[in-house]
């Protein structure tokens, strides 16, 4: 058994030692040109952390969210950690409501987090997220102690996003059990 800690970042872009980063499309720092709903290219168990800032969104509620979850989950070691982020659309429809606040050009820009920015083919959003939805998916896929945290606090991306003064990522910590 070796004692070598591995850590995915599913979507990434930013390089971190210790992290290896799996994104659909080939870049800088990208040991892993793949898409997310199919890590057969990792053994099960192979993990400690995996990690996925705005990924989910991009997929299908219907069947590749939950697709994508359980795949990350057979990777992660047992007792593993999941750090997910996606965009809260509580907190988005609460600013597109604060119309005393938020201008017609600041609502534009939360469109465009909440449908995707469009800036290539794969920027485009296919399901919404807020804190009960996120749950029960993550707890059908079989994940178990899930808090939300504030910020992972690893890299500089949509998990560390507020707009007008508001957290506009909902992050989540999740873990594989420790006897699976």
């Amino acid at each position: 058994m070796s004692g070598t800690v591995r850590r995915l970042n599913v979507g990434g872009t930013e390089p971190r030692e210790g992290w290896e980063i799996l994104n659909i499309q080939p870049g800088k720092g990208v040991d892993h040109v793949g898409d997310a709903r199919d890590l057969s290219a990792f053994p099960e168990g192979t993990f400690d952390e995996v990690y996925a800032s705005h990924v989910l969104e991009h997929l299908d509620y219907q069947d590749d969210v939950l697709k994508a979850l359980r795949e990350w989950h057979r990777v992660l070691k047992a007792g593993g950690q999941l750090l997910v982020g996606v965009p809260d659309m509580d907190a988005m429809a609460r600013l597109l409501l604060a119309k005393d606040r938020v201008s017609p050009d600041d609502q534009f820009l939360v469109m465009r987090m909440l449908f995707g920015a469009h800036g290539d083919p794969y920027d485009y959003h296919q399901t919404g997220f807020n804190q009960d939805i996120l749950v029960g998916f993550l707890t059908e896929a079989g994940y178990v102690r899930l808090r939300r945290v504030r910020t992972f606090g690893l890299f500089q991306d949509a998990s560390n996003l507020a707009f007008k003064g508001v957290p506009v990522s909902l992050n989540v910590i999740a873990e594989k059990p420790a006897g699976s």
